[in-house]
């Protein structure tokens, strides 16, 4: 039996902050365990091989939703990294942290310490942004995770965006400054231009020390609780099962998906539903796996005239030429993340904040964002802040066992108004010259779709999610909340988590700077 001061579950894109910070102390002894391989897939780091690594078994969990009633019965994938630098080693690189009012709400609800100037200096700790157009005062420039202009933008990317401002949007040259409003470039996770995870940002510094130790393909079964104290971990790896004891803490980094369904069965959750599975429940907290939000995604698609797209770039000769180009000097569309262009508005519904992100794609995506093969172009729009509210639940006593993972999408009212509203934004900038004189014509939902009816039939038969997964353990102090503001866990000494789940409310943006922000305010909280 091994014994550690801390033991970090999950490699991602908050469990790899924690392991280099703990370990900058070399008298703090470290345990990672992750249950996915090393990050050798080279389409980790090639950024255009995102599509080589997202529905991947080998790298990726490939969940889905159980069937959803206002999505038409549909289940809808989730996709969440299974691999050393987890979500942040197949995700699209969009680098956003969200809005002030987001932490001044995380604040408001009780959680002293999490308000907007309290987190911006964790997010600047955690940056290196190499950025030639950013605001002052809101970026670091000498933290390990980089992140840059990108090399190559795509020219309807940058068309798409000159038709945003015919159509009266403001531009915006960083979302993550001043104000999140407008139209822009989006900065990128990368370095040199390949992907800069979780795992290449922060866990590669750290491998070299003897205090740390990584420990990959290792499937946690559950933590060992005595008296009320997590003492230990119980993990199979090699066909063994191991037990890691824990001197100081366990900090639990397995995301909105795991972190949930590793506390449950440990008998850390609903009572009533652990019971009804047959698991021995150690303490009754109502709120693990449940407040489950996500940014439900709808994608508005236009073809264009000529052959000017991606279109193709997935597979074939054109995926060739482009990985050659890349290995050969690191240009070209082979260093695209996708989603290289978008902006942030406000429909009718908010007022001055903006409640609607958009991410152009220079191809058509369709179901599970898979390129079509047809030229033209893509764009998402996602509710940021919706109300819907759901739950990740145990399917089974078996630790193997996928969850049930229930978001109710669209359950609740207004949810379908404002992704309605940006389908018709959408539409506008399409219409504007900038763009228009590429396009021939709308692919999906197609011009002959123009109803309100119509649009939300198009919703429920379509919508996706943006991958964005949190609040399964929320931070706070009433009935529902699994941590308090230091993300320890009610009712159990020597646990944390420390991960997208215990965001009480989603925040107004990707949720991947958030992650590794929410773990350098835990880290340097535990340090001290």
């Amino acid at each position: 039996m091994n014994s550690y001061d801390y033991i970090v579950i999950g490699a991602g894109s908050s469990g790899c902050v924690l392991a280099y910070r703990l370990t900058e102390d070399p008298d703090v002894s470290v345990l990672l365990l992750e249950a996915g391989g090393e990050d050798k897939n080279p389409f980790i780091h090639m950024p255009a091989g995102i599509g080589r690594v997202k529905d991947n078994p080998k790298t990726d969990w490939c969940y889905q939703t159980s069937p959803q009633p206002f999505l038409n019965e549909r289940n809808i994938p989730i996709p969440r990294g299974k691999v050393l630098g987890g979500s942040s080693a197949i995700n699209a690189m969009v680098y956003i942290r969200g809005q002030r009012e987001d932490y001044d709400s995380w604040r408001d609800q009780g959680n002293a310490g999490w308000g907007y100037d309290d987190v911006l200096p964790y997010f600047m700790k955690s940056e290196s942004n190499s950025g030639a157009d950013i605001d002052p005062g809101y970026h670091g420039t000498s933290g390990p995770l980089s992140v840059m202009d990108r090399i190559h933008t795509h020219p309807l990317s940058d068309a798409f965006v000159e038709a945003a401002l015919a159509a009266g949007m403001p531009a915006n040259n960083d979302f993550n400054g001043e104000t999140q409003e407008g139209f822009g470039r989006f900065q990128v996770t990368q370095r040199d231009a390949k992907r800069c995870s979780a795992a290449v940002a922060y866990l590669n510094p750290a491998k070299p020390r003897p205090n740390l130790s990584i420990v990959s393909k290792a499937h946690v079964l559950k933590l060992v609780i005595r008296k009320g104290r997590v003492a230990a971990v119980r993990y199979l790896w090699a066909g063994e099962v191991v037990e890691a004891v824990a001197n100081q803490e366990v900090l639990l980094s397995a995301g909105a998906i795991g972190t949930p369904q590793i506390l449950m069965l440990s008998g850390v959750g609903p009572a009533d539903e652990l019971s009804s599975l047959g698991v021995d429940v150690t303490l009754d907290l109502p709120g693990v796996g449940k407040n489950l939000q996500d940014h439900l995604n709808l994608s508005v698609l236009a073809k264009t005239k000529d052959p000017i797209s991606m279109a193709g770039s997935s597979g074939g000769s054109r995926a060739t030429k482009a990985l050659l180009q890349y290995l050969w000097n690191r240009t070209g569309p082979g260093t695209t993340n996708g989603a290289e262009t978008g902006g942030f508005l406000s429909t009718h519904l908010s007022g001055a904040r903006p409640d609607v992100q958009m991410h152009f794609i220079p191809m058509m995506l369709g179901k599970g964002m898979k390129d079509t093969g047809i030229h033209g172009v893509t764009v998402h729009a996602c509710n940021l802040r919706p109300t819907d509210r759901g739950e990740v639940r145990l399917a089974s006593a078996d630790p193997t066992a996928k969850p049930i993972i229930d978001n109710r999408f669209l359950a609740t009212d207004g949810n379908i108004q404002i992704m309605r509203s940006a389908t018709k934004i959408a539409r506008e900038i399409f219409a504007q010259k900038p763009l228009a004189q590429f396009m021939s014509g709308e692919f999906a939902p197609g011009s002959s779709k123009a109803s309100d009816a119509d649009i939300d039939a198009f919703i429920r038969a379509t919508a996706e999610t943006e991958y964005h997964p949190v609040g399964t353990c929320k931070m706070g102090q009433d009935s529902m909340a699994v941590v308090d503001g230091e993300l320890r866990v009610h009712g159990l000494q020597n646990l944390r988590v420390i991960d997208a789940s215990i965001m009480p409310t989603i925040v107004s943006g990707n949720t991947n700077a958030p992650c590794s922000m929410i773990a350098e305010r835990a880290a340097d909280h535990i340090l001290q």
